[in-house]
């Protein structure tokens, strides 16, 4: 949980108003904090899975455990998808606008 929590803290730093050296660092920058984002989000969810086919093929893992995973996993991926859904609602707004 703190790895997503130290991601976001890096979104809201990294894309602030400071002097960005062009379009093209601004965009490394920001596809760079998606990347690192879905990656965090998948190894959660894979975490997840784990836990859960261990709890419930042997019982090794410890049932508290087992849905604190799940319930980062499941945060972890609701936030992606509203970033996801901004993304795409940005894409059709540009799209609509008229030059």
């Amino acid at each position: 949980m703190s790895e997503l929590i130290s991601s976001i803290g890096g979104l809201s730093s990294g894309l602030g108003l400071k002097g960005l050296g062009g379009k093209s660092d601004f965009v490394s920058e920001f596809s760079s904090i998606l990347k690192d984002n879905f990656e965090s989000t998948n190894a959660l969810l894979n975490r997840s899975d784990s836990m859960t086919q261990n709890f419930a093929v042997d019982k090794s893992a410890d049932l508290h455990d087992v849905m604190i995973a799940v319930e980062e996993a499941g945060m972890s991926l609701n936030y992606m998808m509203q970033i996801r859904n901004k993304l795409v609602e940005g894409y059709q707004e540009l799209m609509r606008t008229q030059v």
